[in-house]
């Protein structure tokens, strides 16, 4: 993921911005994952054999500072959506950042 975050800060013009938003720790995508999913402290394997990986705002952070970026804005969004015809409630937890 840091080689990946480096190419994205090679790429980039200067004063040029780089937008994230993804999955934060604890969303609910992360807690439906069975015990036997996970393959790392915030990484789960999905049936398909692709990988999710949730973001605190202290990993993101040293992600992206890691490999040059300046932070403008960091900050977790939580949302609760209900679903009145299945009576569910949903918490989804992101990362958005701004680099």
């Amino acid at each position: 993921m840091s080689a990946a975050v480096a190419e994205c800060f090679s790429v980039l013009k200067p004063g040029g911005l780089l937008f994230l938003r993804d999955y934060g720790l604890y969303d609910m995508t992360m807690l439906r994952f069975e015990a036997d999913q996970k393959v790392g402290f915030r990484e789960y394997k999905r049936s398909d054999g692709t990988r999710s990986c949730f973001f605190s705002l202290d990993i993101a952070r040293d992600l992206f500072i890691g490999a040059g970026f300046i932070e403008v804005e960091l900050e977790y969004c939580c949302v609760k959506s209900v679903n009145r015809r299945k009576q569910k409630t949903m918490h989804w937890v992101w990362v958005h950042g701004k680099f």
